[in-house]
């Protein structure tokens, strides 16, 4: 069972949350200790000043916690503590807690924390912060970690949240986004002038979360007759919708 796994060194003690602790002020997040079902999501409060890390800022510290970056001096260059606001759900989230995503259990083991696609505030900065300033509404992806309220994230995996998307609908975009930019790269379509005389594409559930992408996003790039194949007859006007021309 999840609670008898012993808590990690930059856990509180106590999950006990009162106004006069601060406690609302410290990093929540969720943390696997172990692979399983739903019973292993364990609600974490973080010691003052750690927050959630990908795997990618090993030159700093190992995921998936850091050590107190709560002053900017603190923080290592190019990098950010993101107020995080929303992340998304995605099915390789359920891998990870099964046990079964390679590279979770290759680059940061257990315990981890899920998530790819975060939004929100950037809270502080290090040096080399690029055009972001505090209190700038952005979104992008860590490399796990994104269950968190709070995450360092290197500013160069951000991108300011245009101004018609709300912080939720920004967090829903960037995983399956780039899993359908590479699927189009890998097929020849993408970077640049498709490699094909033939601009037709199929695309399996295409009323998904990746197939969504790749549907508009072929027809953004010219590619025809975009061919969408769904799991039921329910989703069909949605594929079409999308853009697919069968």
């Amino acid at each position: 069972m999840s609670h008898l796994l012993p808590p990690c060194a930059e856990e509180e003690a106590s999950i006990c949350v009162s106004s006069s602790s601060g406690r609302n002020n410290k990093t929540r997040c969720i943390s696997i200790g172990r692979p399983g079902g739903l019973e292993q999501l364990r609600l974490v409060y973080l010691k003052d000043g750690i927050v959630t890390v990908g795997y990618n800022l090993t030159d700093f510290c190992p995921p998936p916690f850091t050590p107190r970056v709560d002053k900017s001096n603190l923080i290592p260059p190019g990098c950010v503590v993101l107020n995080n606001e929303a992340f998304s759900v995605n099915y390789a989230d359920c891998c990870i807690r099964w046990g079964l995503y390679e590279s979770a259990k290759r680059f940061v083991g257990w315990p981890i924390v899920p998530g790819f696609d975060i939004a929100g505030t950037i809270d502080l900065m290090g040096g080399n912060s690029g055009d972001f300033k505090s209190g700038d509404r952005v979104f992008g992806i860590t490399l796990f970690g994104a269950y968190s309220s709070r995450v360092l994230v290197p500013v160069e995996q951000l991108r300011k949240v245009p101004e018609h998307l709300t912080t939720a609908e920004a967090a829903a975009i960037p995983a399956v986004a780039f899993t359908a930019l590479h699927a189009l790269s890998l097929a020849g379509h993408f970077p640049g002038k498709s490699k094909f005389q033939n601009k037709a594409i199929l695309i399996h559930s295409a009323a998904g979360g990746v197939g969504s992408m790749l549907v508009q996003m072929s027809k953004i790039l010219g590619l025809s007759p975009v061919v969408g194949v769904v799991g039921s007859s329910s989703k069909v006007n949605e594929a079409k919708a999308l853009g697919c021309d069968v």
